[in-house]
């Protein structure tokens, strides 16, 4: 049978709860950023579905946490369900972990467009248009610990277009999409779709960036229906503050000015591609050379973040620089690990350390026996993936004392 044209926007993980964090020190001037992002990359999520004229916003959980969030929450999504009802856009919400179905307050009726799933079975809509059935929208809410049932979905049996939205999903990798023409999932924060045929599952992802685990453009997904029942999806970036890597590759013979002369070109290519968003950037160094050497916390990296801060976080929009890594371990010539030296003697024990990954590095013993229980042994405890950082770092850090007392002599 055709298939009346559809268009809905997916988005979820929406956390409105939580504001930026993963950043040692938030200069004044990004402290609002940091905290109103959230909302004002969910107000870009309601207004792309009343300028792209969808039919329908799918909400697939997680939208915020309301007890963590406050009564600005609720307020904010009244007035934004109420824009949608006034353009004639549907709501359908399938409630996550944090935002289950019986979470939301009686006092704070829903406008009649917004659609909760129940938690615990599929529930069904019919979504109309002019008062005719052009699509069924089934979902399932979830409630903390509780797993998805797949089961209750399916296809309608008159061949209306069907969608699915649920907060992840129990189906076996590639057959997340299989019982419907399109399931609309939640719970990942990056976008992706994981099932193509005979019905595709996509997660829209999160339309906020929280920290510098989740980087590159956030937002929501249009998804457009033909009247053969085609499926054509589109990205809308609603983030407005982004989270970005960027990594330089040094050559041997790179010094400090020429890597500097790199991160300009770079901030100014960032600055093109990333327009009207503050841009948070953690540079990521690696290659060859003596420089790597001096590039490490508390040394040369520490340098070029106040400088690089300086010259471009102040600027609206903002290029922060987060932070500079460099896990490239210790370039240095062969010949020295020979040295009957303080030097050679320090090289020679990284480089043991750094073969058997079996040692454990137990800094707790080098604490006074007065702070070997409670917080600092607990900082001097080291886990199995910090144990490789950690030795590059020291003997970076070794190499710079070293540096300093041959010059002082």
């Amino acid at each position: 049978m055709s298939q009346s044209p559809l268009r809905f926007v997916q988005a979820g993980d929406l956390h409105l709860e939580r504001p930026l964090s993963g950043v040692s020190e938030v200069p004044a001037h990004l402290r609002e950023a940091f905290l109103e992002a959230p909302y004002l990359a969910a107000e870009q999520v309601f207004e792309t579905a009343i300028t792209e004229g969808a039919d329908a916003l799918l909400l697939t959980g997680d939208v915020v946490q309301l007890d963590r969030a406050g009564p600005r929450a609720i307020v904010f999504l009244l007035k934004h369900f109420q824009r949608l009802s006034d353009h004639n856009i549907a709501v359908y919400w399938a409630g996550g972990p944090i935002d289950p179905v019986d979470a939301w307050p009686a006092a704070a009726p829903l406008p009649a467009n917004v659609h909760r799933f129940p938690a615990g079975r599929v529930g069904n809509f019919e979504h109309q248009r002019q008062g005719k059935t052009v699509a069924r929208i089934q979902g399932i809410s979830r409630s903390p610990g509780q797993a998805i049932d797949d089961s209750g979905f399916y296809r309608d049996a008159k061949g209306l277009f069907t969608v699915g939205v649920a907060h992840g999903s129990a189906a076996s990798p590639g057959a997340e999409g299989d019982r419907v023409h399109y399931m609309a999932l939640g719970g990942q924060h990056r976008r992706q779709t994981v099932d193509q045929s005979p019905g595709i599952a996509h997660y829209s992802g999160t339309p906020q960036g929280r920290n510098a685990s989740e980087p590159g453009a956030c937002g929501c997904t249009v998804a457009t229906v033909d009247d053969s029942g085609h499926v054509k999806t589109s990205f809308i970036a609603t983030d407005v503050v982004r989270w970005i890597d960027e990594t330089i590759e040094l050559t041997a013979g790179a010094d400090e000015d020429a890597l500097l002369a790199q991160m300009d070109a770079r901030v100014a290519a960032l600055q093109g591609k990333h327009a009207d968003r503050d841009l948070l950037v953690t540079w990521k160094i690696t290659g060859q050379g003596e420089l790597l050497n001096r590039l490490r916390p508390g040394g040369l990296s520490e340098e070029l973040l106040s400088g690089l801060r300086h010259k471009y976080g102040k600027p609206s929009p903002a290029v922060w620089s987060v932070a500079i890594q460099c896990v490239e371990p210790l370039c240095v010539p062969a010949e020295w690990y020979d040295e009957e030296t303080i030097r050679g003697d320090m090289l020679r024990q990284f480089r043991e350390l750094a073969q058997r990954g079996d040692v454990d590095l137990q800094l707790g013993e080098f604490l006074p026996e007065v702070h070997r229980t409670g917080a600092l042994a607990e900082l001097a405890a080291v886990a199995a993936g910090e144990r490789e950082g950690l030795l590059v770092a020291a003997s970076k850090l070794g190499m710079d004392l070293l540096s300093v007392d041959e010059d002082e002599q």
